[in-house]
């Protein structure tokens, strides 16, 4: 008897077994956009190994049915996001509900590792990039791009003239010219709108910045040798609309002020969808001394733009976009009169348009992802850079840019032992800038055109990845065929921390830059840049090592330590000189030529903290040097000595930014920048010879206060207010008159600062 209990108790556990074999289990979930909370409409999803997959409907819904208890992996795609893997584990639930959050995609065409943001703190990659996001456009109250961009360890922003206000952002111990701007992941501006580019960016017109520093070259070519700065547009994500306005007082007298409208409209479905932007912005000039000549000169600008999409099915997907700006600036004395009436001119008046069209393709599985894209710009400027009543400074410029390209990127499951990510593309970019100065018959006419092609790999295993790549040019200044590779080593030995190395080269190429394009006033004279004979490309080599070290303390405390050391060598590095004057027609001329080399070396400290959304705390540090390899002579003064010194590099510099919320509708911010002692070459007209100086350091704090009121459910109004260089940390020996050196220009972007705003929004 006993025997047939023991065997009817095993027969009825291998019937309840079986049962639960033959159990009919379903996952079901929503998918949503990570930052907006969004469902995703037409999202895929496929179950890997297996004949399942479906789509997300209109709410971003799905469901697998008639499934069997096992461990399943859900990879979710959807073009303009980050594909995710989902590993569900089936037990004893009959249905499973799963909540999916998708990233948008970067543009940059390369792993990331996103640091700026507290929620991004564990991402595997062997390239880091710095995000600024709205909350640092909003807490530092910035009106456009340049003053955002010195909230990143290694990088620096710089007015150089005392009358336009045109203005440089240097990363890693490396003049303006070694960044590459991108608009949308494209090297679409130019020379000629780089001058006053940063200052001509709104802040609305953007959902993010990605800095990379390091040498791009590999991806970017020429120009991208000190880093990157991307700057990703707004693309609709949900119907919404906003409206602000700010003033400020410049020095406690010099009224500044802004007016920003932005509004996106999708379809219910989110097939379609189109984002406008629109800014007013208006700056009186500024003058510190009381000379009755500018140090920040007055400004009139209007910017509208739109970017829309279409998604012709749930893997392919058009994008539109159209921006342009009208800008004048003008600076100097004697505002109210024709520019060739004054003593000292530097008048602009800009128009820019430019556009771009893609289309993106990503298949079923997530794992391929082709795209083909154009972008065109055009710029005319009309200009005046003169002194002294010169009627003959008046200028005109053209310039247009376009560029043509296409990429793919494969993902394989195993090639040779481990995955791999195969990235490639092609892309021509071509620039034709024509610049006169008829009263001098002066003329700049310079066409430029590169065809490039490019190629990365990147190998993952369980603690390393490997990426390989290169880029081949052919540039028209150029005879030979450039190669610039590109090596990134990730090591992650523990959980909390990471080890990256990385080697990359690059160049640039004899051409007009766009401090060329921009004619400073000089001891009453129009400083003006010639090109040296033979003058050969600039090579350069880089080396960067980095530490990332993660702890949370808790669920709400986390804390992220990153330490970057830098090495740049630049061979047949460009340089200035003065090299001759002109008294009738009022010019000095400096000349651009190769130098014996250069090195550029430091570290970056990063730390950051975060206790839930309450407070936040990020302290940034860098310590470098910048040297020629032998002494370079900038004046045709022979009594004034050289130096190997590259000049107007600080030995160090940092900024600090801190967030709280003591309230759900307060929020506190305060933030600042530090910036040691450099050198400035001082030219003569003001002063009697020409002479380095060396500035004091500067440390400007500023503080905002924000409050937000709900008007009703959808609505809600913010108020702000507080004061930039609380302390005034301003530059304080500028130079006066008509004979001063304009460039003469150096420490905080501007003096004590109230402001006031407020902004209408939909949540």
């Amino acid at each position: 008897m006993r025997r047939i209990l023991l065997l009817l108790t095993a027969l009825f556990a291998a019937n309840v077994a079986l049962a639960a074999d033959d159990r009919v289990i379903k996952i079901e979930g929503e998918v949503k956009d990570a930052n907006t909370n969004e469902p995703i409409a037409y999202a895929n999803i496929v179950i890997e190994n297996t004949k399942f997959g479906t789509v997300t409907n209109e709410d971003g819904y799905f469901a697998f049915s008639n499934l069997k208890s096992n461990t399943y992996v859900l990879k979710v795609s959807f073009i303009g996001y980050e594909t995710e893997s989902i590993i569900i584990t089936v037990g004893s639930e009959l249905v499973i509900h799963k909540h999916i959050s998708l990233r948008p995609a970067t543009t940059i065409m390369n792993p990331i590792t996103i640091t700026a943001e507290k929620d991004d703190f564990k991402q595997k990659a062997p390239v880091i990039i710095s995000v600024l996001s709205e909350k640092v456009f909003e807490s530092t109250n910035a009106p456009d791009l340049l003053h955002t961009l010195p909230y990143q360890s290694g990088v620096r922003v710089e007015y150089s003239c005392q009358n336009c206000g045109s203005s440089q952002v240097k990363i890693n111990g490396l003049d303006g010219p070694y960044t590459q701007i991108l608009i949308d992941g494209r090297a679409v501006m130019s020379s000629l709108s780089g001058v006053y580019g940063l200052e001509q960016i709104p802040v609305n017109m953007i959902d993010r910045v990605e800095v990379v520093k390091g040498i791009g070259s590999a991806l970017f070519g020429s120009t991208a040798i000190a880093g990157t700065v991307n700057i990703i547009t707004k693309e609709p994500a949900s119907n919404s609309f906003s409206v602000s306005s700010d003033v400020e007082a410049i020095g406690l007298k010099s009224l500044a002020q802004t007016f920003n409208a932005n509004a996106a409209l999708l379809t219910k479905d989110h097939k379609a969808g189109v984002s406008f932007y629109q800014t007013f912005r208006k700056r009186d000039s500024y003058d510190a001394d009381d000379d009755g000549f500018t140090e920040m000169g007055q400004l009139d600008s209007r910017s509208f733009g739109t970017k829309g999409f279409y998604r012709i099915s749930n893997r392919q997907k058009m994008t539109l976009e159209y921006h342009t700006t009208s800008e004048s600036r003008r600076g100097g004395n004697k505002l109210d009169q024709p520019a060739h009436l004054t003593d000292i001119c530097e008048m602009t008046n800009y128009k820019i348009h430019s556009g771009g069209l893609g289309y993106d393709y990503l298949s079923i599985s997530g794992k391929n992802h082709y795209s083909a894209y154009t972008s065109v710009q055009s710029v005319d400027r009309d200009s005046y850079y003169g002194s002294h009543q010169d009627p003959n400074s008046y200028g005109l410029t053209k310039d247009l840019t376009y560029l043509i390209g296409g990429q793919g990127s494969n993902k394989f499951d195993k090639v040779v032992v481990s995955p791999m990510t195969l990235t490639y593309g092609a892309e021509y970019v071509t620039n034709s800038i024509n610049d006169r100065i008829l009263g001098y018959n002066m003329l700049t006419d310079q066409s430029t055109n590169t065809m490039a092609t490019y190629l990365q790999t990147e190998w993952e295993a369980n603690k390393f990845s490997l990426l390989l790549g290169g880029r081949l040019d052919k540039h028209n200044l150029i005879k030979s065929l450039i190669f610039s590779p590109r090596v990134n080593l990730f090591y992650k030995p523990f959980d909390i921390f990471q080890l990256r190395a990385s080697y990359g080269s690059g160049y640039r190429a004899p051409q007009v830059f766009d401090e060329d394009l921009h004619i400073a006033q000089v001891g009453g004279l129009s400083l003006r840049t010639h090109l040296a004979d033979n003058l050969k490309p600039e090579y350069s080599h880089n080396l960067s090592l980095s530490a990332d070290f993660y702890y949370d303390f808790s669920d709400n405390f986390k804390t992220n330590i990153l330490c970057e050391g830098f090495y740049t060598d630049l061979q047949d590095v460009f340089a200035m000189r003065v090299i001759s004057f002109d008294t009738i027609n009022n010019t000095m001329y400096q000349e651009r030529y190769n130098a014996s080399g250069a090195t550029v070396y430091g570290l970056n400290f990063t730390a950051k903290f975060a206790y839930k959304d309450d407070a936040d705390l990020t302290i940034g540090y860098t310590i470098q040097n910048s040297r020629y390899q032998q002494t370079e002579y900038w004046s045709s003064d022979p009594n004034v000595k050289g130096t190997d010194k590259l000049l107007r590099m600080p030995d160090d510099y940092g900024f600090i930014t801190l967030n709280v919320k003591p309230a759900h509708n307060f929020d506190i911010s305060a933030s600042g920048t530090y910036t040691g002692r450099l050198y400035v070459p001082h030219f003569a007209g003001y002063i009697a010879q020409d002479k380095l100086e060396q500035s004091p350091c500067f440390f400007d704090i500023n503080l905002s206060l924000s409050y937000t009121i709900a008007i009703d459910a959808n609505i809600n109004l913010k108020i702000s207010g507080g004061m930039k260089n609380i302390f005034n940390s301003y530059q304080s020996d500028f130079d006066k008159g008509a004979d001063r050196d304009a460039n003469y220009v150096y420490g905080t972007m501007q003096p004590r600062t109230i402001f006031l705003s407020a902004k209408i929004a939909t949540n």
